[in-house]
C-alpha cells in the first residue's frame, strides 16, 4: 500500500508540475505552486519510488542521507504549498518570510547528525533506529515543522468557501495529523516499548493519511488553477469581443499594459455600456454584455450599470 500511494503522489505531482510551467513562466502568481511541486516531487524521489532507494543514498555517501534530504525537499514543498494556499483568493506572497525554511531546516538536521548509529542505507531506515534520543528528536522536529506549516495553512484559509478548499482542508488535516501520529509513533520507541505489534500498529497508520493527504492538497490547488486559466480565457476571448463591439461603435481603444484580464472585461463592458446610454444596442452587443455581467459577477461584482443594462429589453433591436 505504501508503494501504491508515494507512486500515486509522484505521479500526481510529476503531471501537475508539467502542466504548471508554462504558466509558472508567464505568470508570476504560479510560481509558488510550481515551486511546491517541483520540490515535492524531488522529495519522493529521494525514497526510492523511480531510482532505487539504495542508488539515491549511495550518491550522497550510503549512510541514509537521503532521508534527511528528502524532509528537507518536503518542508520546503509544504511550505510554498502553504504559501500558494493562503494567496489563492489574491493575497500577496511575503518573500521576507522564506527565512522560517532555513530556521526549520536547522532545526532538525542537527539532531540527524547528532544520531549514533544511522547504519547503511535502508528503506525503514526511521523504524530501525527509532530507539536512539537522536533520531527521536530529528524524526519529532521535522513532523513537528510539517503540522505547524499545515495549521498554518489552515489558519491561513479559514473561511473560504470556493470548494477545492475542501480538498486542501481535508488534506491538511490528514497531513497533520499523520504527522502526530508519528510523533507518538517514535515517542514510544524511544521510550523503550519495542516493535511490538500495537507499537508497530501505530507506526503503520501514517501512510495513508500522509500521502493521501499530499494528493489531496496538491489536488485543490490542482483545480483552482486550471479553474484560473479557464478564466483568463474566456475573459481573454470576452475581451476581444467586447473590444471589437466598441470600436464598431466609433471608440478608440487603448491597451494598458499588464492589465489583469478581469479588469480588462470590466472596462470595455463599462465603455460598451456608456454606448448604451445615449444609444440602442443591437442583439449581438446586448448578448455581449449579458455574458459580461454573469461572469464579473463570479470574478469582481459587476457593476449595477453594467447588469441593468444587459437586461433591459427595451435597449434590444434586432
Amino acid at each position: 500500500m505504501m508503494v501504491r500511494l508515494e507512486t500515486v503522489a509522484f505521479v500526481a505531482l510529476l503531471i501537475l508540475t508539467l502542466l504548471r510551467l508554462p504558466s509558472a513562466i508567464r505568470q508570476p502568481s504560479s510560481r509558488l505552486t510550481w515551486i511546491a511541486t517541483i520540490t515535492g516531487l524531488a522529495a519522493i524521489f529521494m525514497v526510492g519510488v523511480a531510482v532505487p532507494l539504495e542508488v539515491v543514498d549511495g550518491w550522497l555517501g550510503g549512510s541514509n542521507i537521503a532521508n534527511l534530504l528528502q524532509n528537507v525537499l518536503a518542508v520546503t514543498a509544504f511550505w510554498f504549498v502553504m504559501q500558494a494556499a493562503r494567496t489563492l483568493d489574491g493575497t500577496r506572497f511575503r518573500p521576507r518570510s522564506l527565512w522560517e525554511l532555513p530556521a526549520m531546516f536547522l532545526a532538525f538536521t542537527i539532531p540527524f547528525f547528532l544520531i549514533a548509529d544511522r547504519g547503511t542505507t535502508s528503506n525503514d531506515f526511521i523504524k530501525v533506529t527509532a530507539d536512539q534520543v537522536g533520531l527521536w528528536a530529528y524524526a519529532s522536529i521535522y513532523m513537528a515543522c510539517v503540522v505547524f506549516i499545515m495549521v498554518r495553512m489552515l489558519i491561513g484559509i479559514r473561511g473560504r468557501t470556493p470548494r477545492p478548499y475542501i480538498l486542501i482542508r481535508v488534506g491538511a488535516w490528514a497531513i497533520a495529523i499523520a504527522s502526530i501520529v508519528e510523533i507518538a509513533y517514535l515517542s514510544l520507541r524511544v521510550a523503550g516499548q519495542g516493535r511490538t505489534a500495537p507499537v508497530e500498529f501505530v507506526g503503520n497508520l501514517f501512510t495513508i493519511p500522509f500521502y493521501g493527504g499530499v494528493v489531496l492538497v496538491c489536488s485543490g490547488i490542482a483545480i483552482f488553477s486550471f479553474a484560473r486559466a479557464g478564466r483568463a480565457s474566456i475573459n481573454a476571448a470576452l475581451s476581444k469581443l467586447l473590444s471589437q463591439a466598441n470600436v464598431n461603435r466609433g471608440m478608440t481603444l487603448a491597451p494598458i499594459p499588464d492589465e489583469d484580464p478581469v479588469h480588462e472585461t470590466y472596462r470595455l463592458a463599462v465603455r460598451l455600456t456608456d454606448i448604451a446610454n445615449s444609444e440602442e444596442l443591437t442583439r449581438r452587443e446586448r448578448i455581449l454584455l449579458r455574458a459580461a455581467a454573469e461572469l464579473l459577477d463570479r470574478q469582481m461584482r459587476a457593476p449595477a450599470v453594467v447588469r441593468m443594462t444587459s437586461v433591459d429589453p427595451r435597449r434590444v433591436v434586432a
